[in-house]
Parts: structure tokens; sequence; C-alpha cells
């Protein structure tokens, strides 16, 4: 197998121990150049300081290598030459064209220096293996993770102590075995794929590899030089936070009478609390708006509709010095081009027909001393953008029809869902204005990118809606978790709330089931493969096959109910499982 050591060092962050070897620590030495005339023992006899090499030049680059130690053993050993300044990666590319030969080093005048013997190097490279399959080994059993690789064969050749833990199989029972020996229907089989155009990767994809175990996988294709060698898988154990929902669906009769001490138990100790999720990507958001809540800088929140950005705007204006005053929320969407202006600032008396005898405040007034959280930024009139750009200037405005100057203390938070940058680009977003209210931005990510938030989510909203209904918990069928975290969820959390309020609704005898779903995720329990290059017909393929597989397992492998259930005639679903090589 051909290692290309450059693309390595480019393509990874793990440092190979002969990256700091030297070829002038690993030479023997001292040499003497003979002449191929010479006889090469007369000289031998008559040097008092005994050279280790004799070389004699056949060529520019060919030499014949005596060691006059092994006299009455020596044989005659081929040379090739190599510069000294060489690195040790680029010798053993030159050692495959010299096969069984040994290195002569030479300086920069083109003068030997020593020689390197293929058994040093093989000795050497011996040391290299054990040293990184010990790193290796020693990583594998540092994660947390259950880390599987296998080879192009299905063998595994790689199992951690956590696999062993997660599915109670000794790494000297499965390594060297077929994986498939062991589990069915794996990830890490199906991210193998020879064509390096189409290589496939998986990222925090939900599976139930055996009956009761659920994780969520990382996996990617092992690829050396152009050559796809194997797949490598960590899984995320997460069956406890699955079973979690049962555990508490058994003590609904405890939560019905503790109801009261769970509403104080629960009580968030600052408003930050009340957002829901505990993956990376959202605690990071949550930490950076902690921090800025006590300052009075302009925050600008971004994130795609229903990620919650009023409820981070309301939480970082709960934590600030202003708490104790009012929190506006104006959304610029909602209001009308002609009546913005007095929305925000109020008008007087008489300031146009249908105007209120006593005049009205304006959102800006209002929330003096407090926050002004102006949602759907993107939505506002581009005249009102400058209007809004002199207010936050000034601190100061007149109310439509007024001549008294109204002076406000306010702090801005503004959300979007839209570009900005490409709107200042188009002239439809004053650039002033976006630098005025953008002083620290916060990127809220999509429920799709954090999954692990989506069972939070899921029982905090069965809880809510369950005690909004006065029932006792629902209990969610095993089934349903596969369509849940694999649907995207393009509405975001808002889109999750509603769904789940739904299934609350309709479940019987406590019960949540796939049929309570609403019908664009129902059938989400398939695996998603990643790759970017993949056609349409390979994506509906590998789509069709998983459902027909779900089908068949929830049918236990009856063909005639699996049909039913997939609204398709029988012979449809032979056809496809014959087109899909199922058994």
């Amino acid at each position: 197998m051909h290692f290309d050591f450059n693309r390595l060092e480019e393509t990874t962050v793990f440092r190979a121990f002969s990256n700091d070897w030297k070829l002038e620590d690993m030479m023997i030495k001292p040499v003497t150049t003979i002449e191929p005339t010479d006889i090469w023992r007369e000289i031998y006899v008559k040097m008092e300081c005994k050279p280790v090499v004799f070389l004699q030049a056949e060529s520019a680059e060919v030499w014949q290598v005596i060691f006059p130690l092994k006299v009455g053993q020596e044989r005659t050993l081929l040379g090739f030459s190599y510069p000294l300044s060489g690195t040790f990666q680029a010798l053993m590319e030159a050692i495959k064209f010299h096969p069984g030969e040994t290195a002569v080093l030479l300086d920069s005048e083109k003068v030997p220096q020593g020689v390197i013997e293929p058994s040093i190097l093989t000795s050497l490279i011996w040391e290299e293996i054990k040293q990184l399959s010990s790193s290796i080994s020693i990583l594998m059993d540092t994660v947390n993770d259950a880390v599987t690789v296998i080879d192009q064969n299905n063998t595994v050749i790689g199992w951690n102590k956590k696999a062993e833990d997660l599915y109670g199989i000794a790494g000297e029972t499965i390594i060297g075995e077929d994986i498939q020996n062991f589990f069915s229907s794996l990830v890490v089989t199906h991210v193998i794929n020879t064509d390096l155009p189409k290589k496939k990767v998986i990222r925090e994809n939900y599976h139930q590899p055996l009956p009761g175990t659920h994780v969520l996988i990382n996996a990617s294709s092992i690829t050396c030089g152009d050559e796809v060698i194997g797949s490598v898988c960590a899984e995320k154990d997460i069956t406890e936070i699955v079973l979690l929902n049962n555990e508490l669906s058994k003590a609904s009769s405890e939560v019905r009478q503790l109801k009261k001490e769970i509403t104080k138990i629960n009580r968030p100790d600052t408003a930050f609390s009340e957002i829901a999720g505990h993956s990376k990507g959202l605690q990071k958001t949550v930490n950076l708006a902690r921090r800025v809540a006590n300052t009075n800088a302009a925050v600008m929140i971004r994130g795609e509709s229903g990620t919650g950005k009023e409820l981070f705007a309301e939480a970082i204006h709960k934590e600030s010095s202003r708490r104790n005053n009012p929190f506006v929320v104006i959304n610029c969407g909602a209001i009308p081009a002609s009546l913005f202006e007095s929305e925000l600032f109020g008008y007087q008396s008489g300031a146009f027909t249908g105007a209120d005898r006593q005049g009205r405040q304006g959102k800006f007034e209002a929330a003096h001393k407090g926050t002004v959280f102006l949602d759907e930024i993107g939505e506002m009139p581009l005249e009102m953008q400058v209007k809004l750009l002199r207010v936050l200037q000034n601190k100061c405005f007149y109310r439509v029809g007024g001549n008294d100057l109204v002076e406000v203390d306010v702090r801005v938070i503004a959300a979007t869902h839209r570009d900005l940058e490409q709107m200042i680009r188009e002239g439809s977003f004053r650039k002033d204005l976006y630098y005025r209210i953008n002083v620290v931005g916060i990127e809220i990510p999509p429920l799709r990118q954090r999954k692990e938030d989506i069972l939070d989510l899921i029982y905090l909203f069965i809880r809510e809606f369950c005690l909004q209904q006065d029932r006792d918990l629902v209990q969610m069928a095993p089934e349903v978790m596969p369509s849940m975290l694999n649907y995207p969820w393009p509405g975001n959390v808002r889109e999750l709330r509603n769904v789940v309020e739904r299934m609350v609704i309709l479940a019987e005898e406590d019960l949540i089931l796939e049929e309570h779903l609403p019908e664009t995720i129902r059938f989400q329990n398939y695996i998603p493969i990643v790759s970017e290059e993949s056609s349409l017909n390979e994506i509906t393929d590998r789509a069709e096959r998983e459902i027909i597989l779900q089908a068949l397992k929830g049918c236990s492998g009856d063909k005639s109910k699996a049909a039913r259930k997939l609204g398709v005639p029988r012979s449809t679903l032979y056809y496809k499982m014959k087109k899909f090589e199922m058994k």
C-alpha cells in the first residue's frame, strides 16, 4: 500500500513520529570511496582508521556497497544516490524504484557521507507503526463515544472500550470478524464507497443498531491516497434520554399530585433557564447572550423562523439592569408602511383624520427606561430606517403632528431571518443603521443542527400540554422517535411545539403512536446518507429501500401486511424488493 506523505500532512492534524527523523541520524558512517579497479581488502589492511563501508562508483547514480567487517560473509550490495538534505518521506518514495538497494547519502558537493540499509528502514518503520498503533488505541479509549473501524471487506479492525460497554461485545470476540455477523442495517458499512467524488459522510443521525439501544452517529469513509480502505463510526449513546419519557410516564400520578412542587422546583433561576436545550451550539449562543445582557449594547439576533429570537431578546432584557421596566415588542413586518411612524413615535391629537383626540404615545415612548425589540427589522421601509437611525443617535424625537421634543432612554434589540448584508448591497437596507443596531450579533442555530436538543424539547412540550389539558403524561411509542429525530424541522422549535401539541391531543390511552404524526414526518425514520454528488434517483432508491425495511419490520416480515401499510399492490412490493436485492 502506498502512502502519499505530502497529502497526509495537508489533510490531517495528526503528526507522524517519522516527521522528526533525520537521515544523518540513521546513516552508517564513516565511508570510504575507492576506484572500481581497487581491491578493497588490500586497502583495508593498510588503513589505520578503518572505515565501516567502502563505496565503489559504477556511475553517478549506481554504487557497489561493501562492508569490510563482514569479511568472508560479504555480499555485493547495490546502492543508489540520494541527497543527505532530503526527507525521510521522500526517501521512502525513492526506495520504491530501488527495491532491496542501499541508499548512498551525498552532501551538496556530491561527496558520500554515509549509507542507509533497507534493514534499518524496516526496523524504523516497524517502530513507527507500533507507536502510531499505541497512540490510536489510547485515543479510541479516551473518547466518550463508541468507536468502530472496519476495512473494505467489512472486517472489524477497531473496537474501543465504550463500544464494548454499549453492545456487551468484547474486542477479542469481534475484531477480525465480519461486522455483519453481529449487526444488521449498519451505518458504518453504508459509507464505504470506492467512488471518491461521491464520498459519503454522516453527521449526528439517529440510529437503532439493536433493540433497546439508541445512538447518534458520525461516520466517514477512510481513504489512503485515492483508495477507500474502510470506514470509521463514532456513536453517542442516547438510550437513557430516549427512555426518559417512559420513566416519566410511570410517575404520572405523582406528577399530578405534586404539580405545585414541581413548578417551584423547575422555576428558572435565570431568564436563560427558560431556553431548553444542552447542545454545544445552543449553549454557546446562550453564553454570548448572557454576557451581553448586563450592558446597554445594541444586539442583533439572527436565525431562521421559529428558532426563538423573541425568547432570547426577552431573556436578555430580564437579565439586564432594565428588567423592571417595559419590554416592548414591535413586529416590523406586521405594521402598514403608512402607520409605521405613528406606531413607533406616537401622534398628537388631530395629527391626521381618525386620530385619537387625546393623542397617543408610541412604542418608543412606552418603552422608556426599558427595551425595544424590533422583530423582523429587515421588513422596515427604507424611509423609516432614516428616522429610526436619527432617534437612536439623538435619543429623542417628535410625535407625528407634535412640536414638543420627547426624550427617551431605550435599549434596542433587533432580530431578522433575512440577509441584511445582501439587502445593503441591493440598497434596501441602510448601512449606517445596520452598524448602529449590530454592535453584538447573536446567531441562533436551527433545530436541524442541534438534534440532541429535540428530545429535551419533546419532553418539555409533552409535559406542558399534558398539564394544560389536565391529563396524565403521555408516553411516546419507540417507533415514533426515529421520525422525530430525522425530520429536518424547517419550522424549527415552533413547528416542533405544534407537532407535539397535535400528538398529545390525538393520543389515546396515553400513548403517542406513529399514526398521530403528520404525514410530512411519518416516514422520516430511514437513515439519510449525505452525499453532495448523489443523483436524485440514488437518493430516492435509498429512501424507498429504508421505508420498505421499516414497513416489513413493523409487520414482522409479513409482505401482504407491509404492502397494505405502504398503500401499494403486493406485486409492486415484490418488484421493489427484487430491485433492491432484499431477501
